[in-house]
């Protein structure tokens, strides 16, 4: 997909943050866009400086933790034509520790970031496979591929969506379906969601344009993965070496710590 001009771009959790970014940028590129949020009004701001771009903008209201709303969504979506690009963006984070965590806040993490996550693919996913055309993008973290604590219930759910992706791009390639599959494992981007975060060593806050440009690339260049900064890439080997050193490594370069004065949005 080296050209993104008219392609139909769907970007849950595209009011702000990243989500809008993304938005815009692929804006740029003359895609045109579906973009889904449970703010109406910051999802309408957002609308309007990409419709400014000169391609269509769809916008849609939706509770990423309610299926019946995203099977609902999906079937309009659908009517209007087909997805060639979604973008599973929609994310939330609580940072309190599983020991203070209420039930509804875990199951709420959970809803979103990971059950919302897979449901909007299967809403998609039949139609790519019978078209033999798509591409799939799922917003993972580096928080995915290392635990940090006050994070427990997050870093579940992306460790989840990198696993789903993996299994999905493997789907994919098994039964001859030409669907791109990308996972996107950013440590933390500078959007206020994490507002109070203190980045550890050798992993500085991310600018949310950055991280977006980087998708769109993905995207283009069909990549498997988009992990960033460089040090998120060597980050899995961590894994090989016992857990008593990797904790270890974790409070000497400040993981352990980075969510002490975490207060969110």
């Amino acid at each position: 997909m080296k050209s993104l001009a008219g392609k139909s771009v769907l970007i849950t959790g595209a009011a702000a943050g990243i989500g809008r970014e993304m938005a815009l940028q692929f804006a740029d590129e003359k895609a045109n866009l579906v973009l889904i949020d449970i703010n109406k009004t910051k999802l309408a701001d957002t609308a309007k400086d990409t419709a400014a771009r000169g391609v269509q903008v769809s916008t849609h209201i939706c509770d990423m933790s309610d299926h019946k709303a995203v099977e609902k969504i999906a079937k309009l979506i659908k009517k209007a034509g087909p997805v060639d690009v979604l973008v599973n963006n929609a994310g939330i984070v609580i940072g309190k520790t599983i020991a203070d965590e209420t039930f509804e806040e875990i199951k709420k993490t959970i809803d979103i970031n990971l059950l919302g996550l897979i449901w909007m693919t299967k809403q998609f996913l039949p139609d790519m496979i019978a078209r033999r055309s798509g591409h799939i993008v799922n917003i993972a973290s580096a928080a995915g591929l290392l635990a940090v604590p006050r994070m427990g219930d997050y870093c579940a759910t992306k460790f989840a969506v990198v696993g789903f992706s993996d299994s999905l791009r493997m789907e994919m390639k098994k039964f001859g379906y030409p669907i791109a599959i990308t996972c996107v494992c950013p440590s933390v981007i500078d959007t206020g969601m994490f507002e109070g975060f203190k980045a550890p060593m050798f992993n500085p806050i991310l600018k949310p344009d950055y991280v977006a440009k980087k998708v769109v690339e993905a995207v283009k260049k069909k990549k498997t993965y988009v992990k960033i900064p460089g040090m998120v890439r060597i980050t899995p080997l961590l894994k090989f070496f016992p857990a008593p050193f990797g904790d270890w490594l974790a409070k000497a370069t400040g993981v352990t710590k980075a969510m002490d004065h975490f207060v969110g949005h």
